[in-house]
């Protein structure tokens, strides 16, 4: 018989890993989102050619620029956080699986539990260089007004 009890509480962390990750991609997403948004706002001024301010025009440049690899951090962010996610579930299957079936997976376990916490810190590290980034970007913005 299942202790349904014992197999709640092994698969908690990974249960809470997935849920907190879930809301960290949330965010991600929505700047994510926020930057596409300028991109093709300064995109399509530029391309409509009614700015006639040379200044302004290298500016909206030097903006895409940065917003650009800003989008790319931002990517990056979000898959690795969706890695996380992955080998999270990955660890809660073959907890389960463990208690199936008796057999243990705990190599299998913490393999993918390392892997879900270095995709996750991985992830981290590119949300701080946007946020470094972001900063950047502004400072171009109120420069050249």
């Amino acid at each position: 018989m299942i202790d349904i009890v014992n197999l709640m509480n092994e698969a908690f962390v990974p249960m809470v890993m997935i849920t907190g990750v879930a809301l960290l991609i949330l965010g991600i997403n929505e700047r994510f989102s926020r930057v596409m948004d300028r991109i093709r706002n300064i995109h399509r001024d530029l391309l409509l050619g009614e700015i006639k301010n040379e200044r302004l025009i290298i500016s909206y440049r030097e903006q895409i620029e940065k917003l650009l690899l800003m989008a790319r951090i931002l990517r990056n962010a979000m898959l690795s956080m969706y890695f996380s996610v992955f080998f999270a579930v990955v660890s809660s299957i073959s907890i389960l699986f463990s208690f199936l079936t008796g057999f243990s997976l705990i190599p299998v376990m913490l393999v993918s539990m390392i892997f879900s916490l270095a995709s996750l810190f991985l992830g981290a590290i590119f949300v701080i260089l946007h946020i470094t980034f972001s900063l950047r970007a502004i400072e171009i913005d109120i420069k050249n007004i």
